[in-house]
């Protein structure tokens, strides 16, 4: 598998292959964190790989002032865009989530559905996290959701097939997944109008006591870890671990 898959992975088969993450669906996961954070409406927040901002946007509408950084040239351009149909700002960057240069910037930090984990080491993971709390004033609160290893493992389907609608008429989609060397690995190929397309993904897992350490080494503390988006905590049988809390002083 190429190292870099993200490169190619988060592009224009992207947005309609995962169309079902909607924004109404964001609206309702920023309104459980802002239910849980000291979020106040004019704080500076930065979302990182922010995709294609739906995040981003419902915290704007909730009154942050947001900067989005992310890798992605298409989904950057679908994130700008919802911003000006909706007439507000928000500085959209493109650029490496593990060479963020902000100091003490933001009020915030957010990094949102399983977008961490996707590099070769764990130190770039490590370097991601340090850059998030060097990017935040102190005692600024950050938010990071990812999966529970455990309940993946248990839940895993090995192989699916779907047919549904894109760009280019009808499309077959099959999907292979496995857990190998504590990463969890997804080949996906698209067969349509115009070709046969693969795209490959992989994101290490963390067990909680393995991210708690890249939180503790960046120097920031937990206040919580929810399992799931209905403000449940975290358990073994819960998809999520969805951690908050603050830098420190």
């Amino acid at each position: 598998m190429d190292k870099d898959w993200y490169r190619k992975a988060f592009a224009e088969d992207y947005l309609w292959l995962y169309s079902h993450r909607s924004e109404k669906e964001a609206r309702s996961q920023v309104k459980v964190a802002r239910s849980l954070l000291p979020f106040k409406p004019g704080q500076q927040i930065i979302d990182i790989a922010c995709g294609a901002g739906r995040h981003m946007l419902a915290f704007a509408h909730a009154g942050a002032r947001m900067t989005g950084i992310d890798l992605s040239k298409p989904l950057l351009t679908i994130a700008r865009q919802r911003f000006r149909d909706e007439g507000m700002k928000a500085v959209v960057r493109c650029g490496d989530m593990r060479e963020l240069s902000y100091r003490a910037k933001f009020d915030g930090a957010t990094i949102w559905f399983t977008s961490i984990g996707y590099f070769p080491t764990v130190s770039e993971d490590q370097k991601v996290i340090n850059g998030l709390a060097t990017a935040l004033k102190p005692e600024g609160w950050w938010w990071i959701d990812l999966p529970n290893p455990v309940y993946l493992e248990a839940h895993l389907v090995p192989f699916s097939e779907r047919v549904r609608r894109g760009p280019n008429g009808k499309a077959k989609i099959a999907e292979k997944r496995l857990i190998n060397g504590g990463r969890v690995r997804k080949t996906m190929i698209i067969s349509d109008s115009a070709g046969i397309r693969r795209y490959e993904e992989s994101v290490r897992l963390y067990r909680p006591e393995k991210f708690g350490n890249l939180v503790r080494k960046a120097g920031l503390t937990t206040d919580g870890i929810l399992g799931d988006y209905d403000g449940s905590p975290l358990t073994i049988d819960a998809p999520r671990q969805i951690w908050y809390g603050r830098k420190a002083r």
